[in-house]
């Protein structure tokens, strides 16, 4: 089992070229979006896909609930939202924001390296590296690439974690994920025990029924460049997380969106607010079944970039 977290950056685009992923040259979104004034036709999605033909636009649209872990009995909140929307946002929730901040910094300054720098980081699944750095410049089933460039690597249990992908530059990565992980970690316990007690179970049953100490942490930066024509592509196409549960950072670019009654929601930015998506290793447990994997979304837009959760983005 294992936790999924990812956070949004702002990154400015930066002129860089192709590398290698499994033995091909791909070109990063990055780069295509620092040298386009539309977006290319393999990157148009359908029309039933299309962000600008599909996301409902009504002053009335429902809104994930935002739940205060300070409040006694949040746990039942908690799996009410899990039951009626399979996602909710956390407030007070304990993560400083000097720790988050810290975090989105070195994550920022990645992307911002030369193009080689990141390249000695590139993942390759063929030789069974999975971890590092990559694009998402490969055609989906349906023939259409999504806008989004990512590093993604493991970051606990200490023996599940190979250093050797991390950077040394930019300088503070290591420090910054390790920080954030021992949050995650910790509000990941504590987001089991309530959704225990609001399901009647015993404080720790969930983490147990999880892994405990062996459930597994995975990070993701994924890079969403500014777009040119973001109503008309998708960063990642529909879909839920395969996680026990996705923690993510969002900022104030619009880009999540919520599935729900055969319509799509953006997602109400919270400053400071943490969003949890109910994965599907959660949904596939009996006792949870009636717990649904949010397909959520994330596009890309004009002026910045966004991280991976389950959907469409």
């Amino acid at each position: 089992m294992y936790i999924y977290y990812c956070y949004e950056l702002r990154c400015s685009s930066s002129g860089v070229k192709q590398f290698n992923v499994m033995g091909e040259m791909h070109q990063s979104v990055q780069a295509l979006a620092a040298s386009l004034g539309a977006v290319p036709p393999e990157f148009v999605r359908s029309e039933h896909e299309q962000p600008g033909a599909t996301t409902f636009c009504g002053a009335d649209a429902p809104e994930a609930p935002v739940i205060d872990m300070s409040e006694p009995g949040c746990g039942a909140r908690m799996v009410e939202a899990a039951r009626e929307w399979g996602l909710f946002q956390v407030v007070n929730h304990g993560v400083p924001a000097a720790v988050v901040a810290e975090l989105q910094l070195v994550g920022r300054a990645f992307f911002a390296l030369p193009q080689d720098e990141k390249e000695r980081h590139a993942m390759d699944p063929a030789s069974g590296k999975i971890e590092g750095y990559g694009t998402k410049l490969q055609k989906d089933l349906e023939g259409k690439k999504t806008w989004n460039d990512f590093f993604f690597h493991v970051v606990a249990p200490p023996e599940k974690v190979d250093h050797g992908i991390w950077p040394k530059d930019p300088a503070g990565y290591r420090e910054a994920n390790e920080a954030y992980c021992a949050h995650m970690q910790r509000l990941t316990r504590e987001l089991f025990e309530h959704l225990s007690l609001g399901l009647g179970l015993e404080k720790g049953a969930m983490s147990e029924a999880f892994g405990g100490d062996k459930l597994v942490f995975l990070q993701k930066i994924n890079f969403y460049p500014p777009c040119p024509q973001p109503e008309l592509t998708l960063g990642v196409a529909p879909h839920t997380d395969m996680s026990t549960l996705t923690i993510l950072v969002p900022n104030e670019v619009q880009g999540l969106q919520i599935f729900r009654d055969g319509h799509w929601y953006d997602a109400k930015y919270v400053p400071g607010a943490l969003i949890v998506h109910i994965g599907d290793q959660i949904e596939s447990r009996q006792s949870l079944a009636q717990w649904p994997s949010s397909p959520c979304t994330k596009f890309s837009a004009t002026g910045g970039t966004r991280p991976c959760c389950t959907g469409r983005w």
